[in-house]
C-alpha cells in the first residue's frame, strides 16, 4: 500500500539541496488509520495564500464527486481524503501558447509563478495540462503527507484540461469533476483512454488490447454483458490494431459511467491496496481463557455499501458460521490438542468477474487454538 513513499524519498535525497515547505493539511474524509486505508491526497497549484479556502472547497467538490460514482461509492469507507494547502506566489497556471492546437481566443496566454509549474500545451497538446515540477511535487508530499496512495493536483484554471500518469491533474473547468475521475482512472488503475490518444499511448492495459479472440481476450468474462465486446479503435493506421471493451465509457466520454471492465479494474486496485479487516479480537499473539465460552470477533471491517462482503467462519476446516462479525466458541466441545479457527472475508460484488478471485483477493484472520486441561490458549495472525 505504501509503495510510493520510497520513490518519493529517493527523489528528495537526490535533490537534497531543496528544502520542502510545510503546509497546512486539511482532513476532508477520515475513516481510519492511514496505514490501513487508501489515502487520497489533493494539492492545489496556482492558488495564492488568499485563495486557500477556495482550494479546499474545490478539493472537497472533486473528491466528493469521485467517491459518489460507481464503483467508488461502494468503497467510500475504504478511503481517507486530505487536502494540502500548497501556496503559489501567483494565481493561475501557465499557457505558453505553443501547442499546434492552441486557441488563444478561448484561453489567454499566461505565465504565473505557480508552485508545481502546471501548464497547458504540455507535449504539444493544448488541453494536456501537466504539473512539470516533479521535484517540487515529491518534496511537498515527502514533507507533508508521505503515506499517500493517490494524488490529485487541482490546477487553478477555469479552462478545460487535465492529465493522468504518476499523479492525476484536473483544472476547475465546469467539466472538472469528470475530468478528475477520468484522470484518476489513468493514475490509480493504469487505465487507457478509450478514444485513441495516439500511437505513443497504445499498450496492453486492463481496457486496451491487440487481442481479438473472444475466448482469450482479457475481459472474456464480460463478453456479451453490459455492452462489452471487442471494439476496434477508430481512425485507421496503427489504431486499427487496438481494441477496447466498450463503445461508451468514462475513459472515452466524460459524461458516461465507467464500463464494466474499467469498474472491475478500480475494484481490483482497491483490493490490492487494503485489507478490509481493520482489527479483530482476541488479537494475540498468545492469550489464555479458562472460560467455557470464548468470543472471537472482527471488531472493525471496511464494509461496502451495499454490503457485498461475505464472511465465512471455519473451525478445523468446517463451516461454523457465515455473514456475522463474531463467533462464540464453546471450548467444552473441543478435544484436547490444537484446533484452527478462521474468519475469511470475500467480496462477492457482481461488479467483478475475475477467475479465482477468492484466491487472489481475500482477507483472513487465523487463530491457532490449543485446548488443555486448564482452558484454551490461542495465537492469531491476519493475512
Amino acid at each position: 500500500m505504501r509503495r510510493f513513499l520510497f520513490s518519493a524519498l529517493v527523489i528528495l535525497i537526490s535533490v537534497g539541496s531543496i528544502q520542502a515547505q510545510k503546509f497546512q493539511v486539511d482532513t476532508l474524509l477520515f475513516n481510519g488509520d492511514g496505514s490501513k486505508y487508501i489515502n487520497l491526497v489533493l494539492m492545489g497549484d496556482g492558488y495564492t495564500s488568499a485563495e486557500q479556502n477556495k482550494f479546499v472547497a474545490d478539493a472537497d467538490t472533486l473528491s466528493s464527486y469521485f467517491l459518489s460514482i460507481e464503483p467508488m461509492k461502494r468503497y467510500k469507507g475504504y478511503f481517507n481524503v486530505f487536502a494540502i494547502r500548497v501556496i503559489s506566489a501567483q494565481s493561475g497556471i501557465k499557457h505558453p501558447n505553443n501547442a499546434p492546437d492552441c486557441n488563444t481566443a478561448s484561453v489567454p496566454v499566461s505565465n504565473p509563478n505557480c508552485y508545481f509549474g502546471s501548464t497547458f500545451d504540455a507535449f504539444s497538446t493544448h488541453r494536456l495540462v501537466v504539473a512539470m515540477n516533479n521535484t517540487a511535487i515529491a518534496s511537498v508530499l515527502a514533507a507533508n503527507f508521505p503515506s499517500y496512495d493517490q494524488v490529485l493536483i487541482i490546477a487553478n484554471s477555469n479552462y478545460y484540461g487535465g492529465s493522468g500518469g504518476q499523479h492525476a491533474l484536473s483544472t476547475i473547468d465546469p467539466a472538472s469533476k469528470d475530468i478528475a475521475v477520468h484522470e484518476v482512472g489513468h493514475s490509480f488503475s493504469s487505465l487507457a483512454d478509450e478514444y485513441y490518444a495516439g500511437d505513443n499511448y497504445a499498450a496492453e492495459k486492463a481496457n486496451m488490447t491487440a487481442q481479438t479472440n473472444p475466448a482469450t481476450v482479457k475481459w472474456t468474462n464480460w463478453m456479451g454483458y453490459n455492452g462489452t465486446g471487442i471494439i476496434q479503435h477508430c481512425c485507421g493506421g496503427n489504431s486499427a490494431t487496438w481494441y477496447k471493451p466498450h463503445a461508451s465509457c468514462k475513459m472515452n466520454f466524460l459524461a458516461s459511467p465507467f464500463c464494466s471492465v474499467c469498474s472491475q479494474a478500480f475494484i481490483e486496485t482497491i483490493h490490492s491496496k487494503v485489507n478490509p479487516i481493520v482489527s479483530y479480537s482476541p488479537p494475540g499473539p498468545i492469550a489464555n481463557s479458562p472460560n467455557q465460552f470464548a468470543t472471537f470477533k472482527l471488531t472493525k471491517v471496511m464494509k461496502t455499501v451495499p454490503n457485498s462482503l461475505r464472511t465465512i467462519w471455519t473451525l478445523d476446516g468446517n463451516i461454523v458460521a457465515e455473514n456475522v462479525d463474531s463467533f462464540v466458541l464453546d471450548q467444552s466441545l473441543l478435544s484436547d490438542g490444537t484446533h484452527f479457527l478462521n474468519a475469511n472475508l470475500i467480496d462477492t460484488t457482481y461488479l467483478l468477474r475475475v477467475n479465482n478471485h477468492t484466491n487472489i483477493h481475500n482477507s483472513l484472520v487465523h487463530w491457532s487454538i490449543n485446548k488443555n486441561n486448564v482452558g484454551i490458549d490461542w495465537q492469531s495472525n491476519r493475512s
